[in-house]
Order: C-alpha cells, then sequence, then structure tokens
C-alpha cells in the first residue's frame, strides 16, 4: 500500500540531552501514562491546565526562560520532558518546514525533520498553521504537514510511517494554508482534510480519514459535510455519547458536525455559516459550543457564538436544536471554557466573557487592534491571551470584569494559542518559541484513551485497510472484523467472507489476500458479507513506474450529467479528474481534453500514479487549441514538480510552490500543433537535485539539449506522477496524448 513504513527518514540527530524527570514511573514511554500538554487543546481539549501555581508574571530573563529561533504559527506540545513544535526556515526555494524536538529545560534541539513545500497555493508564507500531537500511551508523535505529509515518529525522531494525502487521497490546498493537527483517541489516529478524489470522493468536501496509529493502516473515511469554502484547521473535541464515541468539530464547508469515532458514520451536521470554520468547539454538559467568523446564513452580519444540544437526532439541525446564539465574531480562534464561564477573543482584538447557560455577554476588554488564529489558554485561575500583533497577556478575569495582571510585547505575530507544562508557559510567534518559567507546578498524567465497554451483539463488518491506495504489482491482506452498533469489537476476525465487485483484470484474489498485477490499475467499492453481515472498502490501485496510456482503449459511458449522451471518462484512478478531463476523438484518435465546463474547474492538476514513485522520466504530447492572442496551458507533475507549456505566457515553465519556486524559459509554441514535453528529476547525493525539461514540435526530431535545466537545493525524492491543464476562461480546449512514465535512464 502507500504507506512509508519504518523506513530511514531525514532525521537530524543531536547528542542526546537529558529530560527531566516527569513523575516516576508514570514518565515511562510505552506505559499508559504520559505528562505534559499533548495536543493541541490541551488535556482537557479546551484550552485549560489544571496546574497550580502558574505565573502571574514572565520574563524571559527568568531563571529556566528561553527562546528558539523558529518561525511558527501553531502551538507545541510537550510530554515527559521534550517540547515538539512545527515551524518554517529559509525563503523562497531555501524554505522547508521543520518539526523540531526540543529539551523543555533548556531549548536545546533533540531531532528534528524537515520537509520542502510542494503543489500547494499557499501565499504570504503561511506554513505551519498546525501542531503536532503525542500519543498518552507510546510517546509516538504525529504531525500533519502543510503539503499533506501525515508522519508518525517515536519519541526519538525515528519515522513509524507516513501518508501523502495528496497522492493518495487528492487533498487540496487552499491560500491561506491552514493545516490544524491529527487526533489520537484510543488506537486511532484522525485527521480531516479537503479532498477531492475518486468516485464518490470526487466532488470536493471536507473529509475524516481514521488509521490505525501504531501502523498507519486506514480504519474508515468520512464525508460528513459540505462542499469546501476554504481550508479548516478546526481540531476535534472527543467525548461519549450515550454508548457511542464521538467528535465534534467545524469543517471547510461552515459545518459543525458529529461522527462517530469508531466506525466514521456521520451522525449529524449543523450549517453554521458561508464559509470554513476554524475555531475549535467546546463542550459544556450536553451541549457543544462553536464560533464563525463567517457570513451567516439568516443575516447580512458575520460571526456567531451558539450551542446546540449534543444530543441531536441523526441528521440535518436547525435552529430548533440552538440552545442560545450571541453575535461575537471569532474570525478564527477558539474559546476556553472554565466552569459556566466562556473566554474567547473577538476578530477586533477584545478579550470576551460569556455566560455558558445562556450565551450572555457579560463583558469585553479591549486588547489589541485584531485578532485572527491566535486562542487563549487558562490555568491556576488566569488567561494567557497572545495577540496577532504580537503582544501577550496575562488576565485574572472575573463576573465583574477582567484585571490585567501583565502586558508584554514578543516579537512577531502570534497566531496559536499557549501551551502550559511543569510551571512553563510556552507561546510561539513567526519569530521565535517563548518558554517563560517561573511556576512551581507538575503538570498531572495523561492517561491513554481506554477503547472498551462490553461488546453487544455484532450488527455490522469492518474491514481494514478500509480506503487504500496500493499499486500494481503489490499484495495486499485485508483483516475483516465484526462490530456492534455502538462500533465496538465483537470479533477481530471473521471468518467465510464472501467478496463481491472484486475488480476482475490484472488481480488475483484468494480469501481475503489480493495480488495486483501489472495492468490491475483502476478503482472500486467493494463489499463484504458474512453471517448476514456487510462492510466496504474502497480500493484504488495505481500503475506502478512504468507505464504509458493512449486512451485508446477507452470505453464509452453515459455522462453523469447529460441525460441521454455517452462520453469517455478519465481514468477512475486518477484523483481528482472527474468532470475535469475527458477522452474526445481527434483526428482519427482518442486523446484527453482538458474540459470548459464548469468554469470553476479551468485549472485543474490530477495525481495518475504512485506517490512513492522517484527516478523517472514523464513525456507527453501537448496540443492547445486558440489563436496569436489565446491559448490554453498544458503540463505535467514529475516528482512533485510542476512542468508546463504555459499558451498565453509562450513559456516553458518549472514550479512547485508557485510563490516559493518557480522558473522558466521563453519558448514559442502555436495553436493546432502537437508538442512532445520530456520531462525528468535528478536527485544528487548532498539532498539538491535538477529538474530537467525539453519540448519540440511532435513531428521533429528531439533535441539533445535540455530546453530548460532549474536547479534545486532541496529536491523532491518522490511523488505521484500527475496531469496538469488551465483552459483560461474556458474558451479553448488543451489535449494531451501517449503519457509515457518510465525509469530515468
Amino acid at each position: 500500500m502507500r504507506l512509508t513504513t519504518l523506513c530511514a527518514a531525514a532525521v537530524v540527530a543531536l547528542p542526546f540531552v537529558s529530560c527531566d524527570a516527569q513523575g516516576g514511573e508514570d514518565a515511562g514511554v510505552g506505559t499508559q501514562t504520559s505528562r505534559g500538554w499533548l495536543s493541541w487543546r490541551g488535556p482537557q481539549q479546551n484550552g485549560t491546565s489544571l496546574e497550580d501555581g502558574l505565573p502571574s508574571r514572565v520574563s524571559i530573563e527568568a531563571p529556566g526562560s528561553w527562546t528558539y529561533e523558529l518561525a511558527g504559527r501553531g502551538t507545541p506540545v510537550i510530554a515527559d520532558g521534550r517540547v515538539y513544535t512545527l515551524g518554517y526556515e529559509g525563503e523562497a526555494d531555501q524554505l522547508q518546514e521543520v518539526l523540531v524536538c526540543l529539551d523543555a529545560s533548556t531549548g536545546k534541539k533533540v531531532w528534528e525533520h524537515r520537509y520542502t513545500e510542494f503543489l500547494t497555493d499557499i501565499i504570504y508564507y503561511r506554513f505551519s498553521i498546525g501542531s503536532p500531537t503525542i500519543d498518552p500511551a507510546t510517546g509516538n508523535v504525529y504531525h500533519l504537514a502543510t503539503a499533506g505529509l501525515l508522519t508518525c515518529f517515536t519519541r526519538e525522531g525515528g519515522l513509524v510511517w507516513q501518508h501523502s494525502m495528496m497522492g493518495e487521497y487528492g487533498r487540496l490546498s487552499f491560500p491561506n494554508g491552514r493545516t490544524g493537527a491529527p487526533l489520537i483517541d484510543g488506537n486511532l489516529c484522525i485527521v480531516h482534510v479537503p479532498t477531492s478524489g475518486w468516485a464518490s470522493y470526487g466532488p470536493a468536501r471536507d473529509r475524516f480519514f481514521a488509521f490505525e496509529k501504531d501502523t498507519g493502516v486506514s480504519v474508515w473515511s468520512c464525508t460528513p459535510g459540505g462542499p469546501p469554502k476554504d481550508a479548516s484547521f478546526s481540531f476535534p473535541v472527543v467525548a461519549d455519547s450515550g454508548s457511542k464515541r464521538v467528535l465534534y468539530a467545524g469543517l471547510a464547508g461552515g459545518h459543525v458536525v458529529c461522527v462517530d469515532v469508531r466506525t466514521g458514520d456521520p451522525l449529524w451536521k449543523f450549517q453554521l455559516a458561508i464559509g470554513g470554520l476554524s475555531s475549535s468547539p467546546v463542550l459544556y454538559g450536553d451541549r457543544v459550543i462553536a464560533t464563525s467568523g463567517k457570513e451567516n446564513l439568516d443575516t447580512s452580519t458575520a460571526g456567531r457564538m451558539i450551542a446546540l444540544a449534543r444530543g441531536a437526532d441523526a441528521g440535518k439541525l436547525g435552529k430548533k436544536q440552538e440552545a442560545w446564539r450571541n453575535d461575537i465574531v471569532a474570525f478564527t480562534s477558539s474559546p476556553v471554557i472554565v466552569g459556566n464561564r466562556i473566554y474567547s477573543t473577538g476578530h477586533t482584538g477584545e478579550l470576551f466573557c460569556v455566560d455558558a447557560d445562556t450565551g450572555k455577554k457579560l463583558w469585553h476588554e479591549k486588547l489589541a487592534p485584531d485578532q485572527i488564529h491566535a486562542s487563549p489558554a487558562h490555568g491556576d485561575g488566569k488567561l494567557y491571551v497572545p495577540m496577532n500583533n504580537g503582544s501577550f497577556h496575562i488576565v485574572r478575569p472575573s463576573d465583574t470584569g477582567p484585571e490585567l495582571l501583565q502586558r508584554m510585547q514578543l516579537e512577531g505575530n502570534c497566531l496559536g494559542a499557549p501551551a502550559i507544562c511543569d510551571g512553563r508557559i510556552y507561546v510561539h510567534t513567526t519569530k521565535r518559541l517563548y518558554c517563560f518559567a517561573g511556576g512551581q507546578s507538575k503538570a498531572p498524567s495523561h492517561r491513554a484513551t481506554a477503547v472498551g465497554g462490553v461488546p453487544g451483539q455484532a450488527t455490522r463488518l469492518q474491514v481494514i485497510p478500509a480506503d487504500i491506495c496500493v499499486a500494481t504489482g503489490e499484495t495486499i491482506r485485508f483483516r475483516v472484523r465484526s462490530l456492534d452498533a455502538n462500533g465496538l469489537v465483537v470479533s477481530e476476525s471473521v471468518d467465510g467472507a464472501v467478496w463481491t465487485g472484486v475488480p476482475k483484470t490484472g488481480v488475483e484474489h484468494n480469501g481475503n489476500v489480493m495480488s495486483f498485477g501489472a495492468d490491475a490499475a483502476t478503482t472500486a467499492v467493494m463489499a463484504v458479507s458474512a453471517g448476514g453481515l456487510e462492510g466496504s472498502v474502497r480500493l484504488r490501485v495505481v500503475p506502478a513506474v512504468p507505464f504509458t496510456d493512449d486512451f485508446e482503449q477507452a470505453k464509452a459511458v453515459p455522462h453523469p450529467r447529460r441525460k441521454g449522451a455517452m462520453f469517455y471518462p478519465p481514468r477512475s484512478y486518477w484523483v481528482g479528474a472527474g468532470l475535469k478531463w475527458e477522452i474526445l476523438e481527434r483526428e482519427g484518435k482518442k486523446v484527453l481534453a482538458k474540459t470548459l465546463t464548469p468554469p470553476l474547474f479551468q485549472r485543474t492538476m490530477s495525481l495518475i500514479g504512485d506517490p512513492a514513485s522517484s527516478n523517472y522520466t514523464v513525456t507527453v504530447d501537448i496540443l492547445s487549441e486558440g489563436n496569436r492572442r489565446t491559448m490554453s496551458t498544458g503540463g505535467v507533475v514529475n516528482q512533485r514538480f510542476l512542468i508546463r507549456l504555459k499558451g498565453n505566457a509562450q513559456m516553458l515553465e518549472v514550479s512547485s510552490n508557485e510563490e516559493l519556486f518557480k522558473k522558466g524559459v521563453e519558448f514559442a509554441w502555436r495553436p493546432g500543433v502537437w508538442y512532445r514535453l520530456k520531462t525528468r528529476v535528478d536527485v544528487e547525493q548532498d539532498g539538491s537535485g535538477w529538474v530537467r525539461a525539453k519540448a519540440w514540435p511532435r513531428d521533429g526530431k528531439e533535441p539533445d539539449a535540455w530546453t530548460l535545466e532549474v536547479s534545486h537545493p532541496h529536491i523532491h525524492r518522490n511523488g505521484a506522477p500527475g496531469i496538469y491543464g488551465f483552459v483560461p476562461q474556458s474558451r479553448f480546449h488543451v489535449y494531451l496524448d501517449n503519457i509515457s512514465v518510465t525509469p530515468n535512464e
């Protein structure tokens, strides 16, 4: 499967730095306890700490305080004497995202991992808007990189597993860069990301994906909300609801949703706003409280805080499920809840206190000119409040108003939330990570979530892997287990499973084992039944290198939108391709065409192969319709680099993230003429490399020299091949033909 496990990683290990003794036996990695601030929202899932003796004033000059120079926009996490945080360094093609592990006492680096950005639309250096998460049972560290790499590391920095959410599931990118953090609950690692994949997952939606936290194997996926308006980094909050384990989160389409953690079943959704929700909800009794800074559905205003009934019936909720609402506008900042008081920062830089029972605003205090992502944290009767302008406030709240204990100016902007651990307050800015010492407390142990209860009668099957991308030439062994109505495992192994919908071409099927031959590239939703119970699997089989495609074997199927019409669809295993490409007949041959409608899809990139592919050459024929004023653009993706012939610009160009890395040369090409584009990526031993491309009229002789050769200091070592098309104003088709992906020679 397209899952990297237990591989050598690009880790920079430093001499071991001893950590604080954290609670004797409870500190041992691999026990069922771990001490610290293990996820973005802290041990109570609401930005609050149970520690006492926390400082009322802080100073970077105080003994035990330190800073670490690294730009960041999220929240650090801390466990057993180590701090883990996301950040980024460098500019242009030197920029890399960094996951760093530091000694909590000294701020000295223990290890780090670096990632080169690729194939995103992010602008203004909006990187690292997210946080790592620590598994309390193992000490493993999980994080989602801005480019969509979901990774698990050991406490010592060893790679356990990794998924490319873009290459496997079609994860989408938005300019705001909001990424978020994985959720660890029981034996699951859960993320939600906007994707455009295949079949029913083709339409863009903000989807949840759950993996076994120890192995990275897919357990379930689901689509609980609507189309995304932008990216969301809303971190889910988890609770028991009756006998079910559920999560609540805001999504990129403006919905607050409730999802069954054990099965992935969407339980209900509530449309809060027109636009993505990035604030994390909080729980108060039988209510879930959520905030928004986006346009409301029922008024001409933007922003709202609401309380919803947690135990609502399944389905789509409406106004009658609201317990209360107010007009607080929190753009992406998340609230904290202490007792029956909610504290939240608004988009105009104010700190609000709200009665959680009624939604009534008790007071507000202006702290800064504005606020974006940053959120407060609470501990020992004090609020620690970072603001977008870099000001940091310590406030003692009461029902009569706030007492400002300290205001200090930090270097850079604050876009994350503070973390609290062992008397220290951590704040990450766009310049550095601050650790303020001065408290006298110790963080309580955080017990791993119990996954238990007495299961009832089996009602369904769960097949693992559940949503999988494999390459031709691989073999997969599936596990079939039974669950009760609450998602608890009744039997880990169910015998006699009957499979239907298994692809017939190139697949050897023996029981729960499938092997995929060279001609097996396809997709399928396979049904599994046993003992009157049913389950299903989403299977995507992509071609391993080498492969070619001239589209001549394409078969016509009914058009999904034109009644009675037939058409040749793109390959089913391409992600993000539905309604964006179609195969047409031109000059007696079948060729691939970028569709002209709908206009929303005039620019399209689709990944068509194995995300683990490396050291390969991609060749394709390109023809643009048009005239001397307007042409379209076509190209390919090679090892996470986009190489394209730009019609209007009359240029051959290489890019990855366009704001960081874009190089090109003039190349004159004419409409109505076929050209051949050939590309390759070469990796040097020091981690640098070259992207090479040449183009020429297809009927002419291939030139000896490369038309464009571009060096990159941190070359991508692997990545799925793909195709690209852009039809400006949806006027002229661009055609691709004779796609060839072969090993570099």
